[in-house]
């Protein structure tokens, strides 16, 4: 694998750029797909990786940037949107034509990373896209590995109401110039700080296999270097399977409280609330569908023997991630790691 040519598409987003950055400090060969000259990855790496500019709705710079290369890595998604006029829907028919390019270009083996297959995901533009795409890829001339992630720590702590744990990464999802996730942030982003609140989908009893960023891109990483040449399915999941009230109590514990009291977010309501919003907003209408489908489905999944067989790191458990990532005097970080006084709204290039 040392000699193959590796191109990450959604590069400078959240589990792209770790992955690029993990990939590039093993030594292997890395480029980056960005949408506009001279963006990079801005998290700092002593590796070596080149940039190509393109994006997924013009077919001839995809076309371009996949030339030469032998494994394609896509964790593009619509959920919240780098673009105004990126949706789940819109990305992931991008993503169809991807592997169509990729297949006439020669590519040898993708990794998709992908969602949590559930009952029911048609009414997740994100998870029904997905879906898709692992059908295409399963047809596919083209080795296909797909990774399906369980609920993000970085996005469903911060988004809950704790601002203070957002991941350190210039890149951190929340963070983006996003005017749905800027008012949710503005309206929720102190709630455990200051009035000891968490929210959470399903309620303190619904549980998950909740998943550090650094560790979806560990495995997908992993699976990306894999030395066989079958079609893998994984099902990347966290180290420890918890219901939100064990997590609002390590949030308690993290931060000095006696309780975090639990707000639930039924199925129910936010999927009122993605109907109320999809003809305003067709992506805060993903984000409210997202939440309704982690408040509905609980996957139990244990990916130890997936960390063993890809010979992954020790994975971070919710108390680890927040020894990494909170901070105890009030202060969130802006995207380039500098610190930046609770309310002031973080800036994004």
């Amino acid at each position: 694998m040392n000699k193959n040519r590796f191109l990450v598409v959604g590069a400078t987003g959240h589990v792209g750029s770790k992955i690029a950055i993990l990939l590039a400090d093993k030594g292997y060969d890395v480029t980056g797909l960005v949408r506009t000259d001279g963006a990079t990855i801005r998290d700092p790496h002593p590796g070596m990786i080149r940039y190509v500019t393109g994006d997924l709705s013009h077919a001839e710079s995809i076309t371009k940037a996949v030339e030469g290369i032998d494994v394609v890595i896509s964790t593009a998604n619509g959920i919240i949107p780098q673009k105004r006029s990126d949706t789940a829907g819109s990305v992931n028919e991008h993503a169809l034509r991807l592997i169509d390019i990729c297949e006439q270009a020669d590519v040898r083996r993708f990794v998709q990373s992908s969602t949590p297959s559930y009952p029911g995901e048609h009414r997740v533009p994100e998870l029904a896209g997905k879906r898709q795409l692992e059908q295409r890829l399963q047809a596919s001339t083209m080795q296909s590995i797909v990774v399906r992630n369980a609920a993000f720590m970085d996005v469903f702590l911060v988004m809950g109401g704790f601002k203070q744990a957002t991941d350190r990464s210039a890149h951190a999802t929340v963070n983006r110039n996003y005017g749905f996730t800027k008012l949710w942030g503005s309206l929720t982003g102190n709630l455990v700080e200051k009035r000891g609140l968490f929210l959470a989908p399903g309620g303190a009893g619904h549980g998950t296999p909740i998943i550090a960023t650094r560790d979806v891109a560990e495995m997908i990483v992993g699976a990306a270097l894999y030395p066989g040449t079958d079609d893998l399915l994984i099902e990347a999941g966290g180290p420890q399977w918890l219901t939100w009230r064990q997590i609002a109590d390590t949030i308690a514990t993290k931060t000095g409280r006696e309780k975090v009291r639990i707000i639930p977010i039924p199925a129910r309501l936010a999927r009122l609330n993605q109907t109320l919003a999809r003809p305003f907003s067709a992506s805060a209408a993903s984000v409210f569908a997202l939440m309704g489908f982690v408040a509905e489905y609980q996957p139990h999944w244990d990916s130890a023997d997936t960390v063993h067989q890809l010979g992954l790191p020790t994975q971070l458990t919710v108390a680890d991630y927040l020894d990494l990532n909170y901070q105890s005097d009030a202060r969130v970080r802006q995207p380039d790691g500098r610190p930046a006084m609770t309310g002031e709204t973080p800036s994004v290039n």
